[in-house]
């Protein structure tokens, strides 16, 4: 009989939720609806202290973010990373319900447009600014 013990379980649950969040990106992607995935996938990475400042988590230590650049390093990976690998599950057939979702191409390049946008820096610092509400 083929298990899963509770780790893999909760973990698979966890991504399942943030493949969700991302997904309700493809029709509301409003800098809003990014900085909320921002913040699920980077809450105990980063933390917003006060007055523009950042933290983020080295080790065991919470370190002064200079000029944000570790928040934005994460974004540009993690974060467009996350988009980037939803957009190449929903380009693959394969795995959706095609009578479910006939336009799997208009979803993957939408959420591909996304990923490519986590890459600007104009972008990233509108949208660093957007997370404050969730990192408070």
């Amino acid at each position: 009989m083929d298990t899963m013990d509770t780790k893999d379980i909760k973990e698979t649950n966890e991504v399942e939720i943030l493949n969700k969040y991302i997904d309700a990106c493809i029709f509301n992607s409003t800098h809003y609806d990014i900085a909320f995935v921002v913040h699920k996938y980077l809450k105990d990475k980063h933390r917003y202290v006060k007055n523009n400042t950042w933290e983020y988590l080295a080790d065991t230590e919470w370190l002064p973010d200079i000029k944000n650049e570790n928040l934005t390093y994460s974004i540009r990976t993690i974060v467009c990373s996350a988009f980037t690998q939803r957009s190449l599950y929903w380009a693959d057939a394969n795995n959706i319900d095609v009578n479910k979702y006939q336009d799997t191409e208009f979803i993957s390049n939408k959420l591909l447009l996304i990923s490519l946008k986590l890459k600007e820096n104009k972008y990233i610092s509108v949208l660093i600014k957007e997370c404050k509400q969730f990192f408070i």
